[in-house]
């Protein structure tokens, strides 16, 4: 009788667990069929620019084996996007599946947030020294914040693929021709007027002797730089596997690398 109440115990246990390891994995769509280094559900990329970036993919894995795919969507849910972009390398098989050499980054265009829209780049974990944490971290502040503060998302997504195009690329040694990455116009952007101001008033307080040497401006602009970033923290995480995946991917996984800001 013991060991029937204690199996019944455990059935009821599992029964009740598994449904909360179901609801655990994150809820994303399905890949476009006939795409591969663009999932573009929100239709942001014109076709030109959806061919360029699958161009470059292409051409980068022909060549190491890597994949790079950038993901568009409305909205994540209120779901973490570190957790969603892990989901979605496995779920997909981004990346060779025995480099787990895949990148996967996500631009989230929720029209009912303002401020606090995702953008996260996703690493798996045989590209993390090339790409730690803080590095995907200043290449989303020097290559994809400026153009989506001025409103320019396709700017955005081409520059940042650029840049992680090249990063993985200079990883392999590969001799293939590097790509310049798209830099925003300089514009007179809400920190620029800041910085002017400050300066106009340092320059007139030093004529007129009022000493104004300790005026603070605002926030500095970081200077760009395409591969030769400072070394920042790699990413921890188990390796899970993934194996298949859709189409053209290569059954990649991921490390649980990569960076985020909001947007």
């Amino acid at each position: 009788m013991m060991k029937v109440a204690r199996v019944i115990s455990l059935a009821l246990l599992f029964s009740i667990i598994f449904p909360l390891i179901t609801l655990a994995k994150s809820d994303y769509p399905e890949a476009l069929p006939n795409e591969l280094y663009v999932q573009d559900f929100y239709d942001v990329l014109s076709e030109t620019q959806e061919q360029e970036i699958e161009t470059l993919g292409q051409n980068l894995e022909n060549a190491t084996g890597a994949q790079i795919v950038v993901m568009v969507v409305e909205s994540l849910g209120g779901q973490d996007v570190a957790t969603y972009a892990v989901d979605v390398m496995r779920g997909y098989g981004i990346g060779d599946a025995e480099k787990n050499n895949g990148v996967l980054f996500i631009l989230e265009m929720d029209p009912n947030k303002e401020t606090d829209r995702d953008i996260y780049i996703g690493v798996g974990q045989g590209l993390e020294g090339a790409l730690p944490d803080g590095k995907t971290g200043r290449i989303l502040d020097d290559y994809t914040l400026p153009y989506l503060e001025q409103g320019d998302v396709p700017g955005a997504i081409l520059s940042t693929y650029q840049v992680l195009y090249n990063e993985v690329a200079t990883e392999y040694g590969w001799d293939g021709e590097l790509v310049v990455p798209e830099e925003p116009d300089a514009g007179f952007s809400f920190t620029t007027i800041i910085i002017i101001i400050v300066v106009i008033y340092l320059i007139y307080s030093a004529m007129s002797g009022g000493g104004g040497g300790n005026g603070s401006g605002g926030k500095r602009r970081r200077s760009s730089s395409s591969t030769m970033f400072g070394a920042g923290s790699v990413g921890g995480g188990s390796s899970g596997g993934s194996s298949g995946g859709f189409g053209g991917f290569g059954g990649g996984s991921s490390g649980g690398g990569g960076a985020g800001r909001g947007w």
